[in-house]
């Protein structure tokens, strides 16, 4: 009961629909992921008023948003791992670690309406890749747990990398191809997940491709980079027209001049004028 509970304050009730705002950057330990978020209580509080779905933030951030002023606070999905593999350059050794074993518990100390964590694929020749890969489905069993224990969701982010110049190899950029996303999504199903967040295909008709392997799960898209305002709010209603139940946006809110008016503009995408 507890879990579905949690699940309808995390989809909008008309539409089961979801636009979850990401301001969990601070993790990956890159410079640039922190433009627009140096001062967190304000960058919260400006998107708080935009009155999303869900805020999504790591635990140790989390209380500012009991500070926020707000008639209403959007759900919270607290980010549960660390990794360091969205450098400029490649690491010597990949990781991604659970940030403490008692995560899902703190989470619901906060009242948190869900956790998240990575599902990470590196290309086959790329060291300490079979390790991170072992690691994360360790992560997500142990989550997996925690969270039937406590009824928490579980939200799981499966995502591929390549290399960005093959001969180089020397930094890692997303791979999309279908063949590589698919069985990997369907691994985040199998070990449990109760929802998933990835990335869009390469080809916008293949994304019927991963949702039918997910089913009955909701699937979430990611933003990625910043873009062009007009082209990400267009790719924004491409995505929720193709079939995804939500979007999780994070720098293309928290880097844009006005975080408040994107994020109101990203939930008319999500779910319509009027929402």
């Amino acid at each position: 009961m507890a879990h579905t509970m949690r699940m309808r304050r995390l989809f909008n009730g008309e539409d089961n629909r979801l636009l979850d705002v990401a301001i969990d950057h601070g993790v990956f330990n890159e410079d640039r992921f922190l433009n627009g978020i140096e001062d967190m209580s304000d960058v919260l509080q400006k998107v708080v008023s935009a009155e999303p779905d869900a805020v999504q933030v790591t635990i140790g951030q989390a209380r500012l948003l009991q500070g926020v002023k707000a008639k209403t606070l959007p759900a919270l999905v607290i980010r549960t791992d660390v990794a360091n593999i969205y450098g400029t350059k490649s690491p010597p050794l990949p990781f991604c670690d659970l940030q403490h074993p008692d995560i899902v518990l703190q989470a619901l100390q906060m009242d948190a309406a869900g956790v998240i964590c990575n599902l990470f694929v590196l290309p086959d020749d790329a060291p300490g890749g079979v390790e991170l890969h072992r690691k994360c489905i360790a992560n997500v069993t142990h989550l997996r747990s925690e969270c039937t224990k406590y009824g928490m969701v579980l939200l799981v982010e499966p995502l591929a990398f390549k290399w960005a110049d093959p001969a180089k190899r020397d930094k890692f950029v997303m791979q999309n191809d279908v063949e590589v996303t698919r069985p990997l999504v369907r691994l985040a199903c199998e070990l449990g997940a109760d929802v998933i967040k990835c990335d869009l295909p390469d080809k916008l008709e293949e994304f019927s491709k991963l949702k039918a392997v997910c089913t009955p799960r909701p699937v979430l898209l990611r933003g990625g980079e910043k873009g062009e305002e007009a082209d990400v709010l267009k790719y924004a209603e491409d995505l929720i027209g193709a079939g995804a139940s939500g979007l999780v946006y994070g720098r293309n809110i928290i880097h844009h001049e006005d975080p408040r008016g994107i994020t109101r503009k990203f939930m008319e995408k999500v779910h319509g004028k009027g929402f």
